[in-house]
This record gives C-alpha cells, structure tokens and sequence, in this order.
C-alpha cells in the first residue's frame, strides 16, 4: 500500500478509537483497528501524538464534511428537513466538542493554547455546513418568516443547545417543532 494511503487509512482507524477513547488510546488498540502491524504506524507517524492531532485534523477537514453530507437526505417537506437538520448539527457539534476536548487534555489546560488552524478549520466548516443546509431550505423559502440562511443559523443555535444541555427533556421533534411552530398554542387575536 502506497504510505498515503496507508496514513489514510491509519487515520481512519483512529478516528473513532479518539472519539471513543479519547488521548488513552493506544498504538496496540489503533494498529488492530487498521490491520497493521504497530510498527507500521511509526514508519507513517513520529508519535502517538502526531497521528492523534492528524486524526483530529481529518475530522475537522472539508474532506470529511463532503463525506458525511454525500449520503444525507433532509426529506421533502420544511417539518421533515427542520428534524433532520437539527440532528445532523447536534451530531456534527458533538463529535466538534467531543474531539476538542480530546485536544485541550492532551495538550493541558495550562499551556495549551488555541490553534488558529483548527479554528479556521472549524469556521470554514460551519460556513460549508450552513450554506449547504440554506441551499436545501431554499425551495421553502416561501414557507419561512426569515431567509433560509437565517433559519439554518436559528436551528444551528438550537442545535448547539442541545449539545451542551444534554439534560433538557426536549426531543428532537419537540425541538422542530417549536423552531417551525413557536411556543404558541394557537395564534393571538
């Protein structure tokens, strides 16, 4: 196997060993997930923790957006695509949180500092993201009191909500359903 696809394919393995293990994961445990023997990863990587920092950089690439989005079908109608979108966020924002938190341990509190890389990184996602999300709203267009560009960043608040008050007793549908039809029982007079 050529060595770049045999970091690739190394990364790719890792990846879910990070996000399940996070910075105690180990060269046995990652040398198994890819099927190579442990040395191979060292010929590839100077250290554990550079392929770790490279897994999580190939998390937060464009690569890896286009990859989880080839397959995603928001559905037909704005109910069905308000739902879908507010899964599809908290998901990407909880594997964002889980894989920065993986980042700051391993670096520690006191002198890491933030990677203006990985931030950029993160913004140029999100801006992907979103346009791509405000590009499948836009038949609705019609149907939404803002611009669709608005409704994905109002639903991406929710989202990240969500992520970070795991506790609220609000499912997925009561959250769609509140983003389309207010906290209203019926329309004032």
């Amino acid at each position: 196997m050529p060595p770049e696809k045999r970091r690739a394919a190394i990364i790719k393995a890792t990846l879910p060993l990070i996000e399940q293990h996070g910075t105690t994961v180990t060269t046995r445990q990652v040398a198994e997930a890819a099927g190579v023997a442990e040395g191979t990863i060292f010929r590839v990587f100077d250290s554990l923790q550079e392929l770790i920092d490279a897994a999580i950089m190939s998390a937060f690439s464009r690569e890896k957006l286009l990859e989880l989005l080839h397959d995603v079908d928001l559905g037909a109608d704005l109910e069905a695509k308000t739902n879908a979108t507010l899964g599809l966020l908290a998901q990407r924002l909880d594997t964002i949180r889980a894989l920065m938190m993986v980042i700051h341990h391993a670096h520690g509190q006191e002198e890491h500092k933030p990677d203006t890389c990985i931030r950029d990184e993160l913004d140029l996602r999100r801006r992907e993201l979103d346009a791509w999300l405000a590009a499948r709203f836009d038949e609705n267009a019609e149907e939404l009191r803002v611009s669709p560009t608005q409704y994905v960043s109002f639903l991406r608040l929710l989202a990240t909500g969500t992520v970070l008050h795991l506790d609220t007793g609000i499912d997925a549908a009561a959250t769609a359903s509140l983003a389309l039809h207010g906290a209203l029982r019926k329309e004032p007079n």
